[in-house]
């Protein structure tokens, strides 16, 4: 018994070097762990899937101002829009939108649209925010009325802002230009109609 207390002090004394080492591998295993979820970066075969949902704002029926003074000709309405999206490289994607969205006429008339787009988006990031810079170029379908217009072209070009919820989900804000004009005059229908909107959307992305 006189032996043993001694040897016992000897042990512990032996085991505090060995807990404070794993304290502080744990704790820089911890700072690591935390510093790899503050960033997310894209990689060239990565893919994502987005949802958006906003308002559309009609720029010149006849002019923006229009809108507040009850003159306008289009009031403002809605668009939702579904796409897939895969990076070919590790800042740029290729990928297509397919939408609907809608506007409501004088005389309470709708005018419908469906546009199907092609994009190419250019997506810096910082962290755990993305900044997507998005060109889509492609046909819509339009109706007014009883009236279809098909083709009809569409250009939106497009920038947003995402946070990276985690790795596999990200949510933001997206602005777009989109103008869509209709060449009446060359189906001897009309005159020529130069359609330019604004829409401001909130959208979610699933990455794979």
């Amino acid at each position: 018994m006189k032996h043993l207390a001694p040897l016992v002090c000897t042990l512990l004394l032996c085991t505090i070097p060995v807990y404070a080492q794993n304290s502080k591998e744990n704790e820089n295993n911890s700072d690591y762990f935390q510093f790899e979820q503050d960033s997310f970066k894209t990689m060239a075969g990565d893919q994502y899937i987005k949802l958006s949902l906003g308002a559309v704002a009609p720029l010149n029926f006849p002019d923006v101002q229009s809108l507040f003074n009850d003159n306008h000709q289009l009031s403002i309405g809605g668009m939702g829009t579904l796409g897939y999206h895969t990076f070919i490289f590790d800042q740029v994607a290729l990928g297509f939108d397919i939408g609907f969205g809608f506007n409501v006429t004088i005389g309470s008339h709708i005018f419908n649209y469906v546009p199907i787009l092609a994009s190419i988006t250019w997506q810096p990031s910082w962290k755990r925010f993305e900044f997507p810079l998005t060109m889509n170029i492609g046909g819509a379908w339009e109706a007014y009325n009883n009236y279809n217009y098909f083709p009809g072209l569409v250009l939106k070009p497009e920038a947003g802002i995402h946070y990276r919820i985690a790795e596999n989900w990200s949510a933001g804000a997206e602005v777009a230009y989109m103008f869509m004009p209709q060449f009446c005059k060359l189906y001897d229908k009309g005159e020529n109609f130069y359609g330019q909107f604004m829409t401001v959307s909130v959208a979610a992305r699933y990455y794979f």
